[in-house]
């Protein structure tokens, strides 16, 4: 009986430590910078319209989990062994590039509620990486050497992967089919193999299973307070010039060689933007607000000392993501050079 209340107090004290630890490291040695409220221009955008200018910093943590997601999706793709990606410089990655967005956004109207759902899901990323890890790098790269990595379900698990990247691009990643991902894998034929097949199926049968359940709960806690899929952002361009960029940019009312305009979010948002830049529009404000930020893939050695975050692509040596904050009037403008310059604009972060 003492022994399994060793246990017990054993594993509390690790869910403490999970929680204590990353939470205290980021308030106590990442505190953000007090800021003020700029009231010199006020913003045409209407009240009901406007989103927290904090969040196109905060929104960064969410999309690195994207990014990882994506990165392991191309490794598996290109054959690589689940026991040889680098699952820990996902999650470290994750808390730098928090810590150092903290600083500029953590104090900023609006920013609690944003900071309460990263560390939910920065806790979460922590665990289920280290949980990978830790199955890869023992019972995972052991059935590798026995029976290789080149199974119908390692093949099948870098498919659903890929799919899992691209599919958190325009909706969050509990609405992603995880009970059929699960129903897929057994339906997985081929060669059999007394070691690699069985152990997959065991292991990424708990990975979407745990899953599918945890989405569960976490899509009902969404539902209680849905999130907007679309924003409004003032151009400087007519309502026919604005039309012509791209259909799904719908102009809501003109004047004064300005035109207010509605606008899907998420990746939809990073790519008319784009199509902005290409057409020279320049945009006033977004949902409100003057002031974004954007992350840029570019080589290394482009990569601007004034960033406020910089990683290198594990995936894709030579390689760097930075990421810059930018008043909204430049943001077409930069986007236009970035472009030229042979770097792509990986997303914008729009609150």
């Amino acid at each position: 009986m003492r022994r399994h209340w060793r246990i017990l107090a054993g594993l509390g004290a690790i869910a403490v430590a999970l929680v204590v630890v990353p939470i205290g490291s980021i308030e106590l040695g990442c505190p953000a910078v007090a800021v003020g409220t700029d009231a010199s221009s006020p913003s045409p955008t209407p009240l009901e319209a406007r989103r927290p200018e904090a969040r196109t910093w905060l929104t960064y943590p969410e999309w690195h989990i994207v990014y990882s997601a994506e990165s392991l999706g191309r490794y598996l793709g290109k054959g690589g062994q689940p026991s040889g990606y680098d699952y820990g410089a996902d999650v470290a990655g994750f808390w730098r590039s928090y810590c150092a967005i903290n600083r500029v956004a953590g104090d900023r109207p609006g920013a609690a509620d944003a900071k309460q759902m990263i560390y939910v899901i920065g806790i979460s990323f922590t665990v289920e990486m280290a949980v990978k890890a830790g199955w890869e790098s023992t019972i995972g790269r052991v059935s590798e050497w026995l029976g290789g990595w080149h199974s119908p379900e390692d093949r099948y698990a870098a498919r659903v992967q890929q799919r899992y990247g691209a599919f958190m691009h325009e909706v969050p990643w509990y609405g992603f089919d995880f009970v059929g991902a699960l129903a897929g894998l057994w339906r997985t034929h081929g060669a059999w193999s007394i070691v690699r097949r069985p152990e997959r199926r065991v292991a990424l049968s708990a990975e979407y299973g745990i899953k599918a359940v945890y989405a569960k709960g976490i899509g009902a806690l969404a539902a209680m307070q849905p999130d907007a899929t679309t924003l409004v952002m003032t151009v400087h361009a007519s309502s026919q010039a604005v039309a012509a960029v791209d259909p799904r940019l719908h102009p809501l009312a003109t004047g004064n060689g300005r035109t207010r305009v509605s606008a899907p979010r998420y990746g939809q948002f990073t790519d008319l933007l784009v199509k902005q830049a290409e057409h020279r529009v320049v945009v006033e404000s977004i949902a409100g607000n003057r002031t974004i930020f954007m992350t840029v893939l570019a080589p290394t050695p482009a990569v601007p000392s004034a960033a406020l975050l910089a990683m290198p692509l594990g995936d894709r040596p030579g390689w760097s993501r930075y990421g810059v904050t930018l008043p909204v009037t430049a943001l077409t403008a930069r986007i236009a050079t970035v472009r030229a310059s042979g770097a792509m604009i990986e997303h914008v972060y729009d609150y």
